[in-house]
């Protein structure tokens, strides 16, 4: 993204994290990226829409880097799974797994 002010910057971030609040999928946002965690289809979807909820924004330029986690046997694990227990503060990631 190539945002002038880091303000810039985080508004813009904020209207995508909002388009992905808005979606209904679980979700945990860090300092450096924001997990998304549902079925292939939709997070696809997602990191489309969020590309271009982005350039709405006002971002010029928009990169998506994608981690996949698949487990073709089950469930792969959640973010409050593994990140849970480093988050007491937070009523939905206290680590009751």
């Amino acid at each position: 993204m190539n945002a002038r002010t880091d303000e810039e910057t985080c508004a813009i971030v904020d209207e995508v994290i909002a388009y992905i609040k808005s979606t209904g999928v679980d979700y945990f946002v860090g300092p450096f990226e924001t997990a998304i965690e549902g079925d292939f289809d939709t997070c696809m979807d997602i990191v489309r829409n969020c590309q271009l909820v982005g350039a709405k924004a006002g971002a010029t330029h928009v990169m998506s880097y994608v981690k996949i986690n698949y487990r073709p046997d089950g469930e792969v694990m959640t973010t409050e799974h593994k990140v849970g227990k480093y988050h007491p503060e937070d009523p939905e990631l206290r680590g009751q797994h």
